[in-house]
């Protein structure tokens, strides 16, 4: 009796100690980062004991194989299985007790990326974006998604980078739907009134081609320059020099695809003072080179 249960202790570890996931035995199967918001990893890993917790990035996580032995120590929850997903908002903290052989993969995302999508896609005020922390919920649709489009894809071929932050885009995009895209109940203070915020943004699409002063912008609201880029940030989730960025580099991606003009004259075109500038923030902005996405595109 006591042979038995010692051997099989011995056949199925399970450590005691917890560590955290940074240090844990997982087996990175393979990465990609898309930008410098957004990466994809696959994991695999086993009968462990550890805490998570991301300081800089939101993990939307879902579990490929195994899993149904997986489950959070610190709070009553499920137990995991394949197409269970979990969403761990930047700072959560949680404790898990790892089962037999998993794998899964996380979508790590910067929580301005998902401000500003939801801004953009639903139109909805960033600073009505609070995540909520998920554990093993599933979504048919999510699921799809994951497993058909992105862990079936080959991340090393530069043939799928767009795609793959297209089908990145439709994942966020589905989770904040899925969320019913519910608001803070708290009133929202500070940030620009939907007027001024709108004039501002007409002045920067009117203008993007030419170097635009804080002061201009500061002076069409009548405010100081340190308070409207407080302001502005809040309301955009992003400064005025970002969102100047992100119009230009959405033109030059329509020159490229549009025109056959050269990589320096698109440049100039757009605003950039040369194309060693606009080649830097489209490859960090996009993942690819304006090269690249020309070719791709």
């Amino acid at each position: 009796m006591n042979s038995v249960i010692k051997k099989t202790t011995i056949n199925n570890p399970i450590s005691k100690k917890v560590i955290s996931f940074e240090h844990s035995k997982k087996i990175c199967v393979r990465e990609k980062s898309l930008t410098h918001s957004l990466t994809w990893a696959h994991y695999r890993n086993e009968n462990e004991q550890l805490s998570y917790v991301n300081n800089k990035q939101h993990t939307l996580s879902m579990y490929l194989t195994g899993g149904y032995n997986t489950f959070r120590t610190d709070i009553n929850a499920n137990k995991g299985a394949p197409g269970k997903f979990c969403l761990m908002p930047k700072g959560a903290d949680s404790q898990w007790q790892v089962g037999d052989t998993q794998e899964f993969m996380h979508l790590y995302f910067d929580d301005t990326y998902i401000k500003r999508l939801a801004l953009r896609v639903f139109d909805i005020d960033p600073r009505t974006i609070d995540l909520p922390e998920l554990t093993f919920t599933q979504d048919l649709g999510l699921e799809a998604l994951f497993r058909h489009s992105v862990a079936s894809a080959n991340w090393h071929i530069n043939d799928m980078q767009l795609a793959m932050e297209q089908v990145t885009d439709t994942i966020l995009i589905s989770m904040l739907q899925n969320m019913g895209n519910k608001q803070i109940k708290s009133p929202l203070t500070g940030g620009l009134s939907p007027k001024t915020c709108f004039l501002v943004c007409d002045f920067i699409h009117a203008n993007y081609q030419r170097q635009i002063y804080l002061s201009e912008l500061a002076d069409l609201v009548q405010l100081s320059e340190f308070h409207f880029c407080r302001m502005f940030k809040e309301s955009l989730a992003q400064t005025p020099q970002e969102y100047l960025t992100h119009i230009r580099i959405e033109h030059v991606k329509h020159a490229l695809i549009h025109s056959k003009l050269k990589l320096a004259d698109i440049a100039l075109n757009v605003g950039f003072s040369n194309q060693s500038h606009m080649g830097r923030y489209f490859k960090k902005l996009i993942g690819v080179s304006p090269r690249e996405f020309r070719r791709l595109g």
